[in-house]
């Protein structure tokens, strides 16, 4: 349970100091009230369970609010037009079956997806270092950042805007990372950002070309 315990402090130190956990990795400097104490990252398995449970967590809220306004919409219309009343239950089951449907199949595939995008960024950060000819371990720091970035997902826990909140703090904590561990400069960490985006676009676009000259 203590291992658990230290495991999950472990898990949300990012979160309290997203560029200071870096700098601790790069150049070992002490963390407020750590002194002399060597953190390192969680692997890709501890992350990932720590952040599957907030998906859960999540997954669970929603369906709890997804009933209460769906509740309140049948109790609405039975009570103000009782000659829907048949109608609006049979369409609000429907769409409940249907939303709690998807709120399952995002925790059921919560964890694929994590690792796919963790993975991608990897490989995304390991490119640039080559690239920077980055002067230490390729890997290991593209393990730290992609793997402290999901300590994001703790904001899954705010209602409503959670999801929100969790896109943006998830892409200032890969920011952290390439700024103070890999020593990215500010204007390469944003492309390294963006570099996603625009290997998307690329590849649209020759497919476009593609169709347009096939056809």
């Amino acid at each position: 349970m203590q291992q658990l315990l230290h495991l999950f402090e472990t898990y949300l130190l990012p979160v309290v100091h997203p560029f200071r956990i870096h700098r601790h990795f790069h150049m070992n400097l002490p963390l407020p009230g750590r002194e002399g104490e060597r953190i390192g990252a969680l692997n890709l398995s501890e992350a990932l369970l720590f952040s599957w449970i907030f998906a859960v967590l999540k997954g669970l809220m929603r369906i709890v609010l997804i009933n209460i306004v769906i509740q309140s919409f049948i109790s609405f219309q039975s009570e103000n037009f009782p000659f829907f009343e048949m109608v609006a239950q049979e369409a609000g089951l429907t769409t409940y079956y249907f939303l709690l449907f998807s709120a399952m199949l995002d925790i059921v595939f919560f964890p694929i997806l994590t690792m796919v995008t963790t993975e991608f960024w990897n490989w995304v950060i390991r490119l640039f270092a080559n690239l920077m000819d980055f002067q230490g371990d390729r890997e290991e720091v593209a393990h730290q950042i992609t793997v402290t970035a999901l300590s994001s997902y703790v904001f899954f826990l705010i209602p409503l805007i959670g999801e929100l909140i969790q896109a943006f703090m998830y892409y200032i904590m890969l920011y952290a990372g390439l700024r103070e561990n890999l020593r990215a400069s500010r204007s390469l960490a944003f492309v390294i950002l963006i570099s996603p985006a625009i290997l998307l676009t690329m590849v649209l676009c020759l497919a476009g070309l593609a169709l347009f000259y096939l056809s």
